[in-house]
């Protein structure tokens, strides 16, 4: 903004500017805001000289007034009848640093007020940090229609024009340079600072400043900067990290801040998934996260996820000698969040949207894979040992069983009981992907299927199921009413049992495997003849059924979550009469 302000002072267009500074003397609050502003126009507009000096002349203590009586008498009052003036600039800068949110939106106000009570020939340029109540004040309708938005911080080429033009001075004004060609530094080092700063010039003037120290050889301190790891007195991010240090002790509930930051961190997630994952009602993540709008990108919708504006930051908050007590980046912090997450999945969870399947998947088992597999992580392990399985399998193919289990493997601590849970896990995930992807089937599940007539039910009832409609174990479990125990052991229970040389499997067992699928459909049917909706289904025969099925309307003032249960419930029910007729 100093940059605007000298150009319209060239131009001639500049009115006044103040620019506020936390902690500052006087330019910290709001005091001598517009007291300044007036003296300024006073002294740069020859045709305000006058009236502004007689209204301080005729009233002195107006200075020292309410700011809003200040921007009445000494700016509104005595500018407008100079309204068909060509308007000049007035600039606002700073304004998230002056003291107190409420003087903030204060100064909104009053600047939002003179225009309506009064017509003066000024523009107000306000510059500020995207904090969420400056953002409210100009998105209410008080100020509908009445101000423009740009956001002027964020620009890649201006960035890289402002490194290269700056880089050029220091080469040419330090001696030390003399023998360094030019030009310096090479267009790839350029490019990755640009790429580092997100397009934010806050970035690259704190590193121009600390390479620019003429107590020091630039040379040595770029070094510094690309390594990117620089702590102490001679670090090239004091500047950049007092600024992040300072927005981030200005949040509430600090204290509750820094697990929200380790999952913002480690995991792709919006707001309302970190709500799911720790637990917290609806709309906290939100609510803790208010302050460090300047810092994060926080969607409006429910599913784009938390970025942030600066990659810098992300560095900084994984440095604990730069970010101290909110560094993420810690053992200690990192396995909290494993333990956080995994207890939520210790129960069952009814996956509407896929959520807990899709990230056990993508985030959390790499995330657990990334632990080292050391002692501190030993606290993790009973967790592990009690995950619903149908977490486990929610998702096809599941490769959680195999990941675990190669991870499992490495710790030291790991007990025998464990280790067989997740073996069985995987062997079951390789069963369910042999009738899912049509995989050769191995040997022993061959054996198994000729001695095991529990095997066979699952294994027939698993193939025809996926023919109706695509199945997995998780629902396969539900169809045929039994507990994943049941499920573990016909499946993984006998395997190291069977003898190699087993008979082959007979006709008469096949027939016997199907009679026995097709009759628990039929239980499950009759067992299900009262819909959730407490409605009897018409018939028993196939035709029957399915003219039942669509006689059945789901109401549109059903909620989202009785209307995905009333569809699952039918086609529950529509597979079950599908998968009869192909038994027999």
């Amino acid at each position: 903004m100093q940059n605007l302000a000298g150009q319209l002072q060239d131009a001639g267009r500049l009115g006044a500017s103040f620019f506020f500074k936390r902690g500052h003397t006087t330019r910290g609050n709001a005091k001598a805001l517009f007291s300044t502003i007036a003296y300024q126009l006073a002294i740069s507009v020859p045709w305000l000289r006058e009236p502004i000096s007689q209204i301080v002349e005729n009233d002195p203590s107006v200075v020292a007034r309410s700011i809003d009586i200040q921007m009445r008498k000494l700016i509104s009052e005595p500018c407008s009848p100079y309204k068909d003036r060509y308007p000049l600039a007035i600039i606002i800068d700073g304004l998230d640093e002056c003291e107190g949110h409420d003087i903030q939106e204060n100064i909104l106000r009053i600047l939002r007020s003179s225009s309506s009570d009064y017509t003066i020939p000024f523009r107000f340029f306000v510059a500020s940090r995207p904090e969420p109540h400056i953002h409210e004040m100009f998105d209410s309708s008080f100020y509908s229609d009445h101000h423009c938005s740009v956001n002027v911080e964020q620009s890649f080429d201006a960035v890289n024009k402002y490194l290269c033009d700056e880089f050029a001075r220091i080469h040419r004004e330090h001696s030390t340079m003399a023998m360094v060609s030019s030009p310096w530094p090479a267009e790839d080092v350029v490019k990755k600072l640009v790429q580092k700063s997100s397009g934010h010039f806050i970035y690259a003037s704190t590193i121009i400043k600390f390479i620019d120290d003429k107590n020091y050889h630039p040379t040595q301190r770029l070094a510094v900067v690309q390594c990117g790891n620089s702590t102490g007195p001679q670090s090239a991010f004091d500047l950049l990290d007092q600024l992040y240090v300072t927005i981030l002790n200005s949040a509430p509930r600090q204290s509750e801040l820094v697990p929200i930051l380790v999952a913002i961190v480690n995991f792709e997630v919006s707001p309302e998934e970190i709500d799911q994952l720790f637990r917290l009602a609806e709309g906290d993540t939100r609510l803790r996260l208010r302050g460090l709008h300047s810092l994060l990108i926080v969607p409006s919708n429910k599913t784009d996820r938390i970025s942030s504006h600066h990659a810098s930051f992300l560095d900084f908050l994984d440095n604990p000698g730069r970010s101290g007590t909110f560094c993420v980046g810690t053992l200690n912090h990192r396995i909290d969040l494993a333990r956080c997450v995994l207890e939520t999945y210790v129960v069952p969870h009814e996956d509407t949207n896929g959520f807990w399947s899709r990230f056990l998947n993508f985030d959390l088992m790499p995330f657990i894979n990334s632990l080292p597999p050391s002692a501190a992580v030993a606290e993790l392990l009973p967790l592990i040992g009690t995950m619903d399985p149908g977490c486990v399998f929610a998702s096809t193919p599941s490769d959680v069983p195999r990941s675990m289990l190669e991870w499992l493997k490495k710790i030291p601590s790991a007990l025998p009981d464990l280790l067989k849970l997740w073996e069985d896990y995987e062997c079951m995930a390789s069963f369910e992907a042999t009738i899912l992807w049509k995989s050769p089937i191995h040997p022993s599940v061959k054996r198994i299927l000729a001695c095991s007539p529990e095997f066979r039910h699952i294994f027939v009832s698993l193939v025809v199921f996926q023919q109706c409609g695509y199945c997995k174990l998780l629902k396969l479990r539900d169809r045929l009413d039994l507990t994943w125990t049941e499920m573990r052991t016909f499946i993984c229970g006998l395997s190291s049992n069977v003898a190699s040389d087993e008979h082959g499997l007979s006709a008469s067992a096949v027939r016997t495997a199907f009679r026995g699928a097709a009759l628990q459909c039929i239980r499950k049917m009759v067992k299900n003849q009262l819909d959730i909706g407490g409605r009897v289904y018409s018939g028993a025969s196939r035709d029957a059924a399915w003219e039942s099925f669509g006689k059945r309307q789901i109401d549109d003032h059903h909620t989202e979550e009785e209307t995905y249960k009333r569809v699952v419930h039918r086609r529950e029910q529509s597979v079950s009469v599908i998968a009869i007729g192909y038994f027999y």
